[in-house]
């Protein structure tokens, strides 16, 4: 009688411990007898909370890390707005007038970009995308991002070469994969030098389809090749040069959405990103 009342007053202290968010504390010897089992079965318990904690607060610091970096994001080109319509209301002519709309398109260009990027963001994180694939011809996919980047380049030069096999289809969602193959090209252009190249290339084999974007740009340091997918990261030859981070994570985001990978190859000079899909 004693000694069951001596385990019912140790359950009733690990019981405790846990309503109170304490760790047990205890090790147990594992023997063949309910008293055994029940403190297994409560320092499991305790183990499982310990850890869906650890995953709160995680997902805690994560959001306000992210809300922090979406205000730091927004803050230039909101400055950037109210500068100029001030400079607008005291405008003398037309050129300084027709200086301060630029500026101001510029800006409102920059917050659309981000307010979109931040939604797709949202939506790939949460899953309420559907990738909705079909056996469609890579190359229309391929060729519509191209022109999306078409003005850009050719505003720097920039003649942009692809070789591939017109009639090889593949299994892909031909908007998402587009936006992925959009955002390589996309920082291509914008870290490539005037009158240069960009080359994209589509190979198979038996495992996979691989979408080979390369070119002769800033490139990224060595160490880089796996941090340059995380969100927000800048890279650190990019000082100075436009961008906010999110393209090549949603990117990685809408490949690995199509069961794929990718993978970034330093070049001297340059980058190639290649595009695994299954």
């Amino acid at each position: 009688m004693f000694q069951k009342r001596k385990e019912m007053e140790a359950f009733s202290q690990m019981l405790d411990k846990l309503i109170n968010g304490e760790e047990l504390g205890v090790s147990i010897e594992y023997m063949d007898s309910l008293s055994s089992k029940i403190q297994y079965q409560l320092l499991r318990l305790s183990e499982k909370i310990q850890d869906r904690e650890y995953k709160l607060t995680r997902e805690r610091n994560e959001i306000r890390e992210q809300i922090a970096e979406i205000a730091h994001q927004m803050r230039n080109p909101l400055a950037n707005i109210e500068s100029y319509l001030e400079l607008l209301s005291g405008a003398a002519s037309d050129a300084e007038r027709q200086e301060c709309l630029e500026a101001l398109r510029n800006s409102e260009s920059q917050l659309h970009f981000l307010t979109e990027s931040f939604i797709k963001m949202a939506r790939l994180e949460n899953r309420i995308i559907q990738i909705k694939p079909n056996a469609g011809l890579l190359s229309s996919t391929i060729m519509q991002s191209i022109l999306q980047v078409k003005k850009a380049a050719d505003a720097k030069h920039i003649r942009i070469d692809l070789e591939m096999d017109e009639d090889l289809k593949v299994l892909h969602d031909a908007n998402w994969l587009g936006e992925a193959v959009y955002n390589i090209l996309d920082n291509s252009v914008k870290y490539s030098p005037y009158n240069s190249e960009i080359g994209v290339s589509v190979a198979q084999d038996e495992l996979y389809t691989r979408i080979l974007v390369s070119d002769g740009g800033i490139g990224i340091a060595e160490g880089e090749e796996g941090q340059i997918f995380r969100k927000f990261y800048r890279g650190k030859e990019t000082d100075g040069q436009p961008g906010f981070g999110l393209g090549l994570y949603l990117s990685r985001e809408i490949v690995l959405m199509h069961g794929g990978f990718l993978k970034a190859r330093r070049k001297n000079p340059g980058l190639e990103i290649l595009i695994f899909l299954p």
